[in-house]
């Protein structure tokens, strides 16, 4: 990793959290070089008033930045597979390949793990090079590049395909909390620095930021960190300032949440058995 990976928390509760205000941390984060924004509206809606919803919230920030990853909260706990994979998928191709999906803390039932299975799965129900769209054969999408799932598990049966085209990513960044899912992981946040040897072994490929507890100390934090990398909270347009100082370079020129975070794309599961 070239430079620590900066992902900054946006609770959608804090304050009055406007859409200005959110638009203007996201702005300055960012150009302060911030690789992540993970986009948070777990906290309960008495906290406080002015809440998003994040996979809302992810559409419309993906329209006005550029660059910076928007990783939105854990979807309800009842959502079928199908729609998270889905509502996942479209944000991906709306940000251009910036988007990640926090799954989950745990998962005593498996059913997390299993869930991130089958999305992953109908991420792939198409090739990569399935839309064809040749107007003068009318050929839209080719016939052999879609893929039913027909999964059939402990928790969800799912036979698909997605209606939606593979996304940007290939699979969006999926990341979890806490070492029960890193497995399942690309990328796992940690709250205690004594978990990390354990994903270090559970999860090498995976990314691990740890979290601090506040921007202000997120400096030294960082510079001493064993982590790839880590979350900050952001409350307002100086905090990531406050982290990195105004001209501390990024990785701009990385197109995909995946490129800034120097994971590999994965190849579809079908190709690479056609392969």
């Amino acid at each position: 990793m070239s430079a620590p990976i900066l992902a900054g928390r946006i609770d959608t509760h804090a304050g009055r959290a406007t859409f200005d205000t959110l638009t203007g941390i996201a702005r300055v984060a960012e150009r302060a070089g911030f690789d992540a924004l993970i986009l948070d509206d777990s906290t309960p809606a008495a906290a406080g008033p002015g809440r998003f919803e994040a996979t809302t919230l992810a559409a419309a920030l993906a329209a006005v930045t550029d660059h910076i990853g928007l990783i939105v909260s854990a979807l309800p706990a009842d959502q079928a597979p199908y729609h998270v994979a889905r509502i996942v998928a479209s944000l991906d191709h709306l940000g251009r390949g910036r988007t990640g999906w926090f799954a989950g803390t745990d998962d005593p039932q498996g059913r997390t793990a299993e869930l991130i299975e089958v999305a992953r799965g109908l991420w792939d129900s198409f090739d990569d090079d399935a839309y064809v769209h040749d107007r003068a054969d009318g050929l839209y999408w080719r016939l052999d590049a879609m893929h039913r799932l027909d999964h059939q598990g402990r928790h969800f049966d799912v036979a698909g395909p997605l209606n939606v085209a593979r996304p940007p990513q290939g699979h969006p960044v999926v990341a979890v909390r806490g070492p029960g899912l890193a497995a399942h992981a690309d990328l796992v946040l940690l709250d205690d620095p004594a978990d990390l040897p354990r994903v270090r072994e559970q999860a090498p490929h995976a990314k691990v930021l740890l979290t601090a507890p506040d921007a202000a100390d997120a400096a030294a934090l960082l510079a001493a960190s064993p982590a790839d990398g880590l979350v900050v909270p952001l409350r307002d347009a100086h905090d990531p300032l406050r982290v990195t100082g105004p001209a501390t370079p990024g990785r701009a020129d990385a197109p995909t949440l995946r490129d800034r975070l120097e994971l590999r794309r994965p190849a579809g599961r079908y190709a690479t058995a056609t392969a």
